[in-house]
């Protein structure tokens, strides 16, 4: 009988069930936001300003040119338990050769952990080498690199000073979210097959720690205790960079519209169901008097009603799951490949939601339920 009055106004129950249906679509939205956006726009700023926070530490005459202390410094920075902690060598007389002339390029000598801190996203080959990975020489440059400079996987670099070249293998193309063309090497590689380029000027320190707790003077400390025992040397400078709160701020206003937008259709979906329910009994009084002349309880009425409502709110919400997943299961392919977020379906939102519109359909109907119930019999006989 409930499905049967379902289809006696196949309009109302459309009208009906989109004002829902978009509420719960709202709802798992919300979390959404709050859980991908997040993730995404976090990933992003790690491209570019490191994991928050993130300690730039300057240093200064580190002895560099002995490779046995220099691997023996990466191996501590790698080994470390507290934080991540990665080596940047500033060596600015590097340059790449472009149809016989030699061009100025951004160059980044790093340790392979710097991918700890700034997550990159490989688009193809291998990715950098570690830093004690034997390996001939090669780079990784990401995308604007990749259509400027490279020619059958290859690069010729050299110095600007200098008339020898070396050939690079492209060990792999990353997406690091900038739009600047950078070369990707790691130190020891360079510092073992091209000597004659080894000239670091100064070493920069990326270090992302572990724990909030880990402050700046116990980080200071560390890296002084690790420069001590190998290269020699002192950290100058140290800055923090942490935006976090920027955009925690942003995706919390978001959600929070989303999720009042979700519960304002909700609303307006309930005062619509009660407004339809009332207009439906004034046109249904007199099948409904007749039944209960014929013996129809004032509980079943009400129950015929109510049913009516929640067995819609009920199709309506697995049909908005299915949508729902189905946008969810998109998503990953309408954002850009250096995200790399990982979407996880809400479940819990879309339990919430899908209970929050088969309650909002029961009290929605429930005044319309009641008036029904509340019709005298003898009334049918008029």
């Amino acid at each position: 009988m409930i499905i049967k009055d379902l289809r006696l106004s196949p309009m109302r129950s459309i009208l009906t069930s989109l004002s829902m249906a978009v509420g719960i679509l709202s709802l798992i939205a919300s979390v959404l936001i709050g859980t991908t956006g997040k993730d995404y726009l976090q990933t992003i700023n790690a491209q570019l300003s490191g994991w928050s926070p993130t300690y730039t530490l300057t240093v200064k005459d580190a002895g560099t040119n002995s490779s046995k202390a220099n691997a023996a410094f990466l191996d501590s920075l790698e080994h470390s338990q507290d934080a991540a902690i990665a080596a940047e060598y500033q060596i600015s007389s590097l340059g790449v050769y472009q149809h016989g002339k030699i061009q100025n390029a951004t160059f980044l000598i790093a340790s392979s952990n710097r991918s700890l801190i700034y997550p990159n996203h490989l688009i193809s080959g291998i990715g950098c080498p570690t830093d004690n990975e034997q390996t001939p020489p090669c780079a990784v440059v990401n995308e604007a690199a990749n259509n400027l400079y490279t020619v059958n996987n290859s690069l010729t670099i050299g110095q600007f000073n200098s008339i020898s070249t070396f050939n690079v293998r492209v060990r792999g193309v990353v997406s690091d979210g900038s739009t600047e063309p950078v070369i990707y090497m790691n130190p020891i590689m360079l510092q073992t097959f091209f000597p004659l380029l080894w000239t670091p000027s100064s070493i920069t320190l990326r270090v992302h720690p572990h724990s909030l707790s880990f402050n700046e003077s116990e980080i200071k400390q560390l890296v002084n205790d690790m420069l001590f025992d190998t290269v020699g040397g002192s950290v100058t400078d140290t800055t923090r960079t942490d935006n976090a709160e920027s955009y925690d701020s942003i995706v919390s206003f978001l959600q929070a519209a989303t999720l009042v937008s979700a519960l304002l259709l909700l609303m307006v979906s309930t005062i619509g169901i009660i407004n339809i329910g009332m207009a439906g009994i004034e046109q249904r009084a007199r099948e409904l008097l007749i039944r209960r002349a014929l013996g129809a309880t004032r509980l079943s009425i009400a129950c015929l009603v109510v049913g009516s409502s929640v067995m819609l709110s009920l199709f309506v919400a697995l049909g908005s799951i299915i949508i729902s997943l189905l946008i969810v299961g998109t998503l990953p392919v309408l954002l850009p490949a250096a995200s790399m977020v990982q979407l996880q379906y809400p479940v819990s939102a879309a339990i919430i939601a899908c209970a929050a519109a088969v309650a909002t359909a029961a009290l929605g109907a429930l005044a319309p339920a009641i008036k029904a119930a509340r019709l005298q019999p003898a009334l049918a006989l008029r």
